[in-house]
């Protein structure tokens, strides 16, 4: 006689995908952590060079705007600090609009690095760094969206 473990298997079973939004807390999470550190890195930037204590030298200072590195702190301020930080608190608090602003905040990333290089011509190990960032947030963003019906 064999002994039942009481679960009981049945061939006519099928797997059910998973729902939609079953992984998007994870996935949530995970694009709220690399914001917050992508923010913290631009509001320090953006302290630096509006403090005067991150220096890009003469040569690169002379082609920024206005060859001011007060400018470029503010620009780094308005256009990667504070959208990853608010990406990063709607990805924490659980906001439905995570997944369009990811897709915006990862564009603007993008285009950020792009317009940094034609202007300061200079490479900085960061800028690759920041240009996947920004690529994982945009596909992070289209995965996340929700199905249209």
């Amino acid at each position: 006689m064999a002994e039942s473990s009481g679960t009981e298997i049945r061939s006519d079973a099928t797997t059910a995908p998973p729902e939609p939004g079953v992984r998007r807390p994870r996935r949530r999470w995970l694009l709220g952590v690399v914001a917050v550190v992508n923010a913290l890195a631009a509001w320090i930037g953006m302290l630096g060079l509006l403090g005067g204590w991150l220096s890009f030298g003469t040569v690169v200072t002379e082609r920024l705007p206005f060859s001011s590195p007060e400018v470029a702190g503010l620009a780094l301020g308005a256009l990667v600090a504070v959208p990853s930080t608010v990406l990063a608190a709607v990805a924490f608090m659980g906001d439905d609009r995570w997944s369009p602003m990811a897709v915006c905040v990862g564009a603007l990333l993008i285009l950020w690095i792009l317009v940094q290089v034609v202007v300061i011509r200079t490479f900085s190990v960061f800028q690759p760094i920041c240009l996947a960032l920004g690529a994982s947030f945009v596909v992070a963003g289209v995965r996340g969206r929700p199905a249209t019906r």
